[in-house]
């Protein structure tokens, strides 16, 4: 254990010699920032309770339950809310912070960590071409203390700049730009995703992963994608595997 400690801090005196351009400086601090984060999760990994915590100190508070999804909760859902929660206008507010495992647990599960629900996950360190770093994610399964997700960017996907290229360049019309892009079996736009801002969005389903819950942003915004792009996704999901 000391030995492979002593080699990885040599590697990292090492890297950080290597750092000498603008580009490699800021990857540098990505990467030293990410090195910290891993090594806080792993620590807190042996804290079972770490998880309930920081979704009683930050999640629960900052979700707010509207009608919609209070009338779409079953009975026992239901009396968990009422136990939980003060009604304020159309919103239900999180107002109990000694609110036990179980029940926060539940509603979690239930409500706010859903198939359907976008979260924000720390995703790493990106390597080459890989996806990293912190990202909206659309919830596909909930596994409890892992989540299912799909990966959300705001750059647009390479292949609909080409289509939009050849469109500008009137090589095709709007109608044909439409029906390449249905094409490309493995992206998705979103065009509003509900509860963030108001922006087009894109999803890659070759990034879809599972992921610990560990990697949640606990105090981020929690939305929500219409059930047409679920449909899409799940569509494209088939055709493409």
């Amino acid at each position: 254990m000391k030995e492979v400690y002593l080699a990885c801090l040599k590697k990292l005196k090492e890297f950080r010699k290597s750092l000498l351009s603008d580009i490699d400086i800021k990857r540098g601090k990505l990467y030293f920032s990410w090195l910290k984060t891993k090594t806080e999760k792993i620590e807190k990994e042996k804290d079972n309770n770490y998880i309930y915590k920081n979704i009683v100190k930050y999640t629960l508070p900052n979700f707010k339950i509207d009608d919609f999804s209070y009338k779409k909760a079953n009975k026992i859902l239901k009396k968990v809310i009422d136990n939980n929660y003060i009604v304020k206008k159309n919103y239900r507010v999180f107002n109990n912070p000694n609110i036990s495992y179980d029940e926060a647990m539940l509603i979690t599960r239930s409500v706010l960590l859903k198939r359907g629900n976008v979260v924000w996950i720390d995703f790493g360190f990106n390597i080459g071409n890989e996806f990293g770093g912190m990202h909206p994610a659309v919830i596909l399964k909930n596994f409890d203390k892992d989540l299912f997700v799909l990966p959300v960017s705001s750059k647009k996907p390479i292949e609909y700049e080409r289509i939009e290229k050849d469109l500008d360049n009137k090589n095709v019309t709007k109608e044909e730009c439409n029906k390449r892009k249905d094409k490309i079996t493995e992206i998705v736009q979103l065009d509003n995703i509900v509860g963030f801002k108001a922006m087009t969005r894109w999803a890659n389903i070759t990034r879809m992963r599972k992921v610990s819950i560990l990697r949640l942003n606990f105090s981020g915004t929690i939305g929500r994608i219409d059930g047409k792009y679920m449909s899409e996704i799940s569509k494209k999901i088939s055709e493409e595997f």
